[in-house]
């Protein structure tokens, strides 16, 4: 029995309980799925035989991405580390999408026939077709835009009917300014203005898209404190992953 030593996004890693080789193991091409992972066996990269494998991080997504891009940090790796903060936001953002036209009104409602599963399963697809294009800023302004025209299905009925629009009424463009200003809470209002001045986007699209830029450990630095917008954003729209959504409604 090894407890994990090590894990991202893309990896974990354990020594062998046989030969003591710390194995480094990719989740999905060495182990078939990309966990979490409670407790399971894994086949030694070195010597071949089973073992058991635990104590897995349970943190969403997005933040084994910032993990990662500390350590990059660390290393003076600022081109990737800003790569590994832009992907994050890139996920948070989606994972917004989904918490708000899916998973909450899936969850709220107590039971859960068959029917309303396959419901569930359908509209999840319908949203993949609709965010399919979406990369960093569309994926922001929906959001922004989602916010501002109240839109927060409650039920799955309702979600069908509010996952059109975000193609439809071109939630991933731009948002009007004044649509913004208008907003009447003032907490939620500020952290729109704030997430339409992120530096992140740009200037990961430098350093992926454009002659692999190299940011100054400055601009890295910046990148990194805007991470705590991404928390406050997260506690003021409830947004949650799949498998928290689960966990809060797990009693039916």
């Amino acid at each position: 029995m090894a407890r994990i030593q090590h894990y991202d996004y893309e990896t974990v890693s354990a020594v062998c309980d046989h030969c003591g080789k710390l194995c480094i193991f990719n989740r999905v091409s060495d182990i078939g799925d990309p966990g979490r992972y409670s407790g399971r066996y894994v086949e030694c990269l070195e010597c071949g035989e089973s073992f058991w494998i635990y104590g897995d991080i349970i943190n969403p997504p997005f933040e084994l991405l910032m993990f990662a891009a500390d350590e990059l940090y660390a290393e003076k790796r600022y081109m990737w580390c800003v790569a590994h903060l832009g992907q994050a936001w890139e996920i948070f953002l989606r994972t917004f999408v989904y918490s708000n036209y899916l998973f909450r009104p899936f969850y709220t409602n107590g039971h859960h026939p068959i029917l309303e599963l396959e419901r569930f399963n359908l509209l999840s697809s319908q949203l993949d077709k609709a965010l399919e294009k979406h990369t960093f800023f569309p994926l922001r302004n929906v959001l922004i835009n989602t916010v501002v025209n109240e839109v927060h299905p409650q039920t799955l009925g309702e979600s069908e009917r509010a996952i059109p629009r975000i193609n439809g009424e071109g939630f991933g463009n731009d948002p009007k300014p004044e649509a913004i200003c208008a907003f009447p809470d003032d907490r939620v209002r500020d952290l729109l203005l704030r997430l339409q001045q992120l530096h992140v986007g740009r200037l990961r699209n430098k350093v992926v898209h454009q002659k692999a830029y190299r940011p100054l450990r400055e601009e890295a630095d910046r990148c990194r404190e805007e991470m705590g917008l991404m928390y406050e954003v997260k506690q003021a729209l409830d947004v949650g992953t799949l498998d928290l959504w689960q966990a809060r409604y797990s009693e039916f």
